[in-house]
């Protein structure tokens, strides 16, 4: 459903990229009732990348999340803002503090997020309008746990995490 696009100069580590990749993760999935296994992650080398800022040339130095999240009436302003924020101090806790490492270029410039995924389509389902994700999940888990059932990892990812969250406890003594 979201997909988050990590641009950045400087160079990241795996395993920074796999704690990052995690904590956007996990913030994403409180702040919104989202299944983990639908949020993507995606880092690109932005080092290269021409980048101007006030119509000056910051190529290199310039480290931007962008998330493209779905749009909706329970989704308010202070509700994405607190998501930059958090999503800021995911990057410290992973990057580290530039301030503290002497290395300017390892700050975290911006966070854009976007309400842009007027509709998606994933692992073979349409993807419900935001805030009616526990709805659809309920509707959808006979066939999601089929799936699971018939050795789809995606699938059987996803049922072992919905059995562990109090915001999709809900119809397993059925499936």
């Amino acid at each position: 459903m979201p997909l988050y696009e990590v641009w950045h100069s400087y160079p990241l580590t795996e395993a920074q990229r796999a704690d990052l990749a995690q904590r956007i993760t996990a913030i994403h999935t409180t702040v919104f009732t989202v299944p983990a296994a639908f949020v993507h992650v995606r880092f690109a080398n932005y080092a290269a990348t021409e980048h101007y800022m006030g119509g000056k040339k910051r190529t290199g130095t310039m480290n931007l999340i962008l998330g493209n999240v779905r749009p909706g009436s329970s989704r308010t302003r202070d509700l994405y803002e607190s998501l930059c924020r958090q999503i800021e101090v995911a990057w410290t806790a992973s990057v580290g503090d530039p301030a503290t490492q002497g290395v300017a270029h390892a700050h975290l410039g911006g966070v854009f997020v976007l309400g842009t995924v007027t509709a998606s389509y994933e692992e073979g389902f349409l993807h419900p309008v935001a805030g009616q994700d526990v709805e659809w999940m309920r509707e959808n888990l006979p066939k999601f746990q089929a799936l699971a059932d018939d050795g789809n990892e995606f699938w059987r990812d996803m049922i072992a995490e919905l059995r562990t969250r109090e915001d999709f406890k809900f119809g397993f003594e059925n499936v």
